[in-house]
């Protein structure tokens, strides 16, 4: 019985979370539009990239879709894969989603491999479509990468 629990439980950690799907469209299709769709519209998101991206800045909703917009128009997706799971923080709603993305630059052909993380929250109901925790619909509050 304990093993068949554990094989239950395994089974249902190793399911993507509801907020993985609309991250990995908007990374594995270039589209600003998409990931505007999963970020806040409740206040500045920080957002932190390294090199060749070099940004580090609090954007707004609108600013982050733009220089989404305009990553993507420079560098193509060429691997974007989730880390199963989502990282808690005691106290805090939400976690961490980690994701490895590798890009291409369009100017000079190079692969670039960086481990990317999303914070997530919830928001309250009502306050638009998207996947859902239980408590809000999961919504994408900070972004931070580091250069592998």
């Amino acid at each position: 019985m304990a093993i068949l629990n554990a094989t239950v439980l395994t089974v249902l950690l190793s399911l993507p979370l509801p907020a993985t799907a609309p991250i990995e469209k908007a990374f594995l299709q270039n589209s600003a539009d998409a990931l505007a769709e999963v970020l806040t519209s409740r206040g500045g998101i920080p957002v932190s990239l390294p090199e060749p991206l070099s940004l580090a800045d609090v954007l707004s909703p609108d600013q982050a879709y733009l220089v989404f917009r305009r990553v993507f128009a420079i560098f193509k997706t060429t691997e974007f894969f989730v880390t199963p799971g989502l990282a808690t923080l005691p106290g805090r709603p939400g976690g961490i989603l980690r994701a490895r993305w590798s890009f291409r630059s369009e100017k000079t052909g190079r692969t670039i491999p960086v481990r990317i993380f999303f914070y997530l929250s919830p928001e309250p109901p009502g306050t638009g479509s998207g996947p859902t925790d239980g408590r809000g619909v999961l919504r994408v509050v900070e972004i931070r990468g580091e250069r592998l």
